[in-house]
């Protein structure tokens, strides 16, 4: 299990844009269920299986996604720099 704390819009505007651009971007790889402030995903990629949760942290205008499943030969580090591409 790993933790991961990207920034994230406190503008509910801006927050359902990038919730929108990222739920596409996984609806290719997996499926989610939730809203732009929480909710739980899964999916698959050809190097293995992916699962966690999200919430949104309105205090610190961050999202906190907690990985229970994620492939072996991908370090969490890169899996957040790639969030925070997505997120910017």
């Amino acid at each position: 299990m790993s933790l991961i704390r990207v920034p994230y819009p406190r503008d509910p505007e801006r927050r359902r844009a990038v919730f929108g651009r990222v739920a596409r971007l996984l609806m290719q790889h997996g499926t989610y269920e939730g809203t732009p402030d929480r909710g739980v995903f899964q999916g698959a990629t050809p190097i293995g299986k992916f699962a966690g949760s999200y919430r949104a942290l309105d205090r610190t205008g961050e999202l906190e996604i907690e990985l229970t499943t994620k492939p072996l030969l991908v370090s969490t580090s890169h899996v957040e720099g790639e969030l925070r591409k997505l997120m910017a």
